[in-house]
């Protein structure tokens, strides 16, 4: 095997690694004109990842564009780590529609060969690689300035965790280049001979995913200028029952982290509950022009997609609201025409009086014994400004007309004069969502987006209840209503181990529907990393949306500890990507995040930051929920390299900061100050015993043998601090080359 070249190493953490980790290295070999004294990395222009599962076995396709940007030609080997516990069938290669050889190395031949090299050349990156095999091809020359397209194709029998079949594709070791990717793609399709009952994006919660066919569906993603930070993963189910659960845990030490999944089978279709609805359309002035063209037709996609056994009414107001028809009627083709030429014939006029629409609205949903979805869907561009005025008041009359909750109300907020803070407590006391339509977007689109998903519900008034285990902090904590191409995505915390029934009760078409299952909380799980930061997410969400609906000191002190120790960037906590972030107690973290400059410290009522808020809440409580019937999202911009900070914060400037400062490793996170990666479990004042190890000493790598799971957190650099259950480890360059017997006694 030709030796690596220095040079080659020491770019290798600028190298350009594919989505699915395929790198480029130089071999040691002196340049072809030695006139030439700057060389350039290569890049990766475009990276497409192809995915087709068939039940239990995935067949991946990858294709990557490699740019040579140097005025030479340069020879490389190509490295593919191969994906841990994937139990490969096949590969083949394609290098310019060449097939060449390549080489498929174990992954202790392939140990070898990494950690070889690291501690030659001193570069921690490719520790990270260590738990993989190993692919090596060579590739022939890269002409100057030009590009290679290179293909890989593999085949791998896929695992089943907890009743659902795991895909991976690795991705995670991108983190160590320098250059982002200009445009990235992954494009998975699932096929089952079962109906797809489930499928779940944790480590991507923005992918888009589509169901075809009942057993058939296709993931989407896509980014531009980025880096991501974790493994695509994706875990699908097929069953013939009409619902399933699916439980995944992590416990490694204290209390353990839970996620339930919920989701109804295709079949359930005939099953769906009739809908009963009220529209209320604001076609005041401030509506004219392309707004009320735009509500126009998102209203008339709304009601000519009422099913059969639906029923509505239509309410339009200004200074007082008109009902189109006296009582609810059903959805026949007649009625539906009626009111979409009302819709059709409306003119933007007059004053916003918001009480009196939504009290008309409520009233026209009588209560009846027949099981319906009740609802009414609001649509407004302004505040109240006619009649009552008072949020406060108008709060309490709409909450006196619907004391039992029976109803729901959705919201849509137009624009960014409405009152945010009057819509979200409106939905919050009714059970109901609110979305907001900035002015560059489209009112149709959305409207329509967020009808077909609530189009066919399947059980209202849910109610979740363990038992035979403990558990705490749970979200969401109040359930919603399930849709179909919905699944339901509950988080939360456990102490006692053991079995337990899990049992879910709903309001369905025809009867009470009762789903449960008997589950295992296991005292130890280690596979599910990505848990402890999903429920951390989540509840960031919720505590953010009571402290800027209700404001509450101590709410908001949880929220900077909450995410102090799982790095989620807040308006309260952009400190902790600052230059002098301080690692302290809370009570300082907390005099540190009230002094933030960045203006969202406040819970402005309108405006556009009120709506930035109201939205950061909202995804941070959705976070992980994955599922169908999602819609596309833009590519992630180089400002949005973490997809999972991307959803915390509304600032553009603070998430690509956030990206260069913070890693997310498995459970744990780490944060950049002065060169070196602090674990957010390190306290200073906690006096744990440390031991200090030098990087790429005999201890160093003694450390990775005895404990290969802490490969990933030494991957970061040179200088670590790292907090074991009883000791602190420090990786600096002025540690330890060997350590005693009662040093590695506290490290076991």
């Amino acid at each position: 095997m030709r030796r690596i070249a220095i040079a080659g190493l020491v770019w290798l953490s600028m190298l350009a690694l594919g989505v699915a980790q395929g790198v480029l290295i130089v071999p040691d070999v002196p340049p072809p004109d030695h006139r030439i004294r700057e060389w350039r990395p290569f890049r990766v222009k475009e990276q497409t990842v192809r995915v087709t599962i068939q039940d239990g076995i995935a067949e991946t396709t990858i294709e990557q564009l490699f740019v040579n940007e140097s005025s030479a030609p340069q020879e490389a080997e190509y490295w593919f780590p191969v994906p841990r516990h994937a139990a490969v069938q096949r590969f083949t290669m394609v290098v310019d529609d060449k097939e060449i050889e390549a080489r498929l190395l174990s992954a202790e031949e392939a140990r070898r060969i990494y950690e070889n090299i690291v501690r030659q050349q001193r570069d921690p990156a490719l520790l990270e690689f260590a738990e993989h095999g190993l692919l090596r091809a060579r590739i022939f020359p890269l002409p100057p300035n030009g590009s290679r397209r290179i293909t890989l194709r593999y085949a791998e029998t896929l695992r089943r965790e907890n009743g659902m079949t795991h895909y991976a594709l690795p991705m995670r070791t991108m983190r160590h280049m320098a250059r982002p990717i200009e445009q990235a793609r992954v494009q998975i399709e699932v096929r089952t001979s079962k109906p797809l009952v489930s499928l779940y994006t944790p480590s991507h919660p923005e992918a888009w995913a589509t169901r075809e066919t009942p057993t058939r569906a296709r993931v989407e993603w896509q980014g531009r200028n980025l880096v991501p930070e974790r493994d695509f993963l994706l875990y699908f189910a097929a069953s013939t029952e009409p619902y399933e659960t699916q439980l995944f845990t992590y416990r490694t030490s204290g209390d353990g982290y839970f996620l339930l999944m919920f989701a109804p089978s295709p079949q359930q279709r005939a099953e769906r509950l009739p809908k009963h609805l009220v529209f209320v359309f604001d076609r005041t002035g401030s509506m004219a022009g392309e707004k009320i063209k735009q509500a126009k037709e998102a209203f008339k996609y709304c009601l000519s997609n009422l099913q059969a056994g639906d029923k509505f009414n239509l309410i339009v107001f200004s200074e007082q609201p008109t009902k189109q028809f006296e009582t609810l009627v059903p959805a026949t083709p007649e009625n539906v025409r009626r009111a979409i030429q009302t819709v059709e014939a409306l003119d933007a006029r007059g004053g916003t009086n918001i009480r009196d629409a939504l009290l008309e609205a409520f009233r026209s949903l009588p209560i009846e014994r027949t099981p319906a979805l009740r609802a009414v869907v609001f649509l407004t561009d302004g505040l109240p400004t006619v009649g009552e005025t008072d949020p406060n008041r108008i709060l309490h009359a709409v909450r006196e007309q619907n004391h039992t909750r029976a109803i729901r109300l959705f919201t849509f907020g137009v624009g960014y004069d409405v009152n945010v803070h009057l819509l979200d407590k409106l939905c919050e006391q009714h059970r109901g969502a609110s979305e907001y339509v900035r002015p560059e977007e489209n009112i149709e689109a959305k409207v329509s987006r967020f009808y077909d998903r609530i189009n066919l519900p399947l059980l209202t008034d849910l109610r979740l209840a363990l038992e035979g285990i403990d558990a705490y902090d749970i979200y969401p904590t109040e359930l919603p209503d399930l849709f179909e191409g919905d699944q339901l995505v509950i988080v939360g915390r456990y102490r006692n181990s053991g079995r337990a029934l899990v049992r879910l009760e709903g309001r369905a078409s025809v009867r009470q529907e009762r789903i449960q299952h008997t589950v295992e909380f296991p005292n130890r799980a280690d596979a599910m990393d990505f848990l402890p930061r999903l429920w951390a997410v989540r509840k960031v969400g919720y505590l953010l949306d009571q402290w800027r609906l209700h404001r509450n000191d101590e709410v908001r002190a949880e929220i900077v500890r909450l995410a102090q120790e799982y790095g989620i960037v807040t308006q309260f906590t952009s400190f902790l990507i600052e230059e002098d972030m301080v690692m302290a107690r809370e009570s300082a973290l907390l005099g540190r995040a009230l002094s933030v400059p960045d203006g969202f410290a406040d819970a402005p009522v309108s405006g556009r930051a009120a709506v930035d808020q109201s939205e950061a809440a909202r995804r941070l409580q959705r976070s992980g929920e994955g599922g169908f019937g999602g819609a596309p999202s833009a590519p992630a911009t180089a400002s949005q390299a973490s997809e999972s900070l991307r959803f915390a914060y509304a600032s553009p400037h603070l998430v690509e900061r956030a990206a260069q400062r913070i890693r997310h490793i498995g459970e744990r996170t780490f944060y950049l100050k002065n060169q070196q990666w602090i674990d957010s479990r390190y306290k200073p004042d906690e006096k744990l015993p440390q031991v200090q190890i030098a990087p790429y000493s005999d201890a160093y790598f003694a450390l990775i043998q005895r404990q290969p799971k802490l490969r990933q957190y030494l991957s970061l650099g040179e200088e670590v601090i790292l907090r074991l259950e009883k000791v602190v480890v420090q990786i600096t360059p002025s540690g330890k080359t060997q350590l005693s017997e009662e040093e590695w006694k506290m490290l076991q």
